[in-house]
């Protein structure tokens, strides 16, 4: 039998091999080097070491280090859905050579950003049943039921979603003082990478032929089933250390989305601009955050460390 981190790996070790070979983030020779500009660049992280991580790795708050816990626990699955919903769509990208290989880029980033979650999650007890459980929702319910240019839309709209919520990770200093050191690189390194390839998923849906009735039912709908499903796994992670039935427990979390420091809440403005016709994730401007961060991330010196390519 296969492990559950079987596909990833094999996703990683494709992009490895395109990496060794100069393919991965390839400019076409017709390209135009604007557009091209746009073209997510593949950093696969050194494998995370997760076994020294204090449970309370998020500012000594249990409660809250659970819920980013639970948000960890569903990448890898979660990426794998990104990943196949996209390439079943490659064909409407086909004649525009920006958009494949922005999508290729997209490919190798998602892959990337399970296997290390993969790995960060081995030090919660509960995270393989969450996992599971995404599993079971997303291969015999999602992609039983939907169409593929529904899956597309479904993860367009936790592409916006994840978007937004990395970039608050890259911009409001109270995340990064309150992450344990020993994981701050991983997440800051996946927030990058979130906001860089923003809009690719939406592009691919645009390409094609997604409406824009389309995309806000998707969104809400999706909307309404992430909230359900994460409070249901926090809601598994916080029993397995006797919390699921202290309503302390849950204010803190409630506390932390959505007052201090409030990161539900101020997303909430970006993300109701994905239901307006013409939204695109381009109009949220972040060049100047991605350029900020680049240097300090990946530069020399940078606090992230990649992994060099295996031929």
């Amino acid at each position: 039998m296969r492990s559950r981190g079987a596909p990833l790996a094999g996703e990683v070790a494709r992009i490895d091999k395109k990496m060794a070979r100069g393919d991965l983030g390839r400019k076409p020779a017709e390209a135009n080097p604007e557009r091209m500009a746009r073209v997510p660049t593949v950093r696969p992280l050194s494998r995370p070491r997760p076994e020294e991580l204090p449970l309370d790795w998020y500012g000594g708050d249990l409660d809250v280090s659970l819920f980013w816990d639970a948000l960890s626990a569903v990448f890898p699955e979660g990426e794998r859905f990104f990943v196949r919903a996209v390439k079943a769509h490659r064909e409407a990208a086909l004649g525009d050579a920006e958009l494949l290989a922005r999508i290729d880029a997209f490919v190798g980033q998602e892959a990337a950003h399970g296997f290390a979650h993969m790995a960060l999650n081995q030090h919660v007890a509960g995270a393989a049943r969450v996992e599971a459980r995404l599993r079971w929702i997303l291969r015999d319910g999602a992609e039983a039921l939907l169409t593929p240019r529904q899956r597309l839309g479904v993860t367009c709209a936790l592409e916006h979603f994840t978007a937004l919520l990395a970039a608050q990770l890259l911009e409001d200093p109270r995340h990064r003082a309150a992450i344990d050191e020993r994981v701050l690189p991983l997440w800051l390194w996946h927030a990058f990478e979130e906001v860089e390839h923003a809009d690719v998923a939406f592009d691919v849906y645009l390409a094609a032929g997604g409406t824009l009735a389309e995309r806000r039912a998707t969104m809400a709908l999706t909307t309404a089933l992430f909230v359900a499903f994460m409070l249901w796994f926090y809601g598994m992670l916080a029993a397995d250390v006797g919390r699921a039935r202290r309503p302390a427990s849950w204010w803190r979390v409630a506390r932390f989305l959505w007052l201090d420091p409030g990161l539900t809440r101020r997303l909430l403005p970006d993300y109701l601009a994905y239901y307006r016709a013409g939204f695109h994730p381009s109009e949220k401007r972040v060049d100047a955050l991605l350029e900020r961060w680049r240097e300090r991330l990946f530069g020399d010196g940078g606090i992230v460390p990649l992994r060099a390519a295996r031929a």
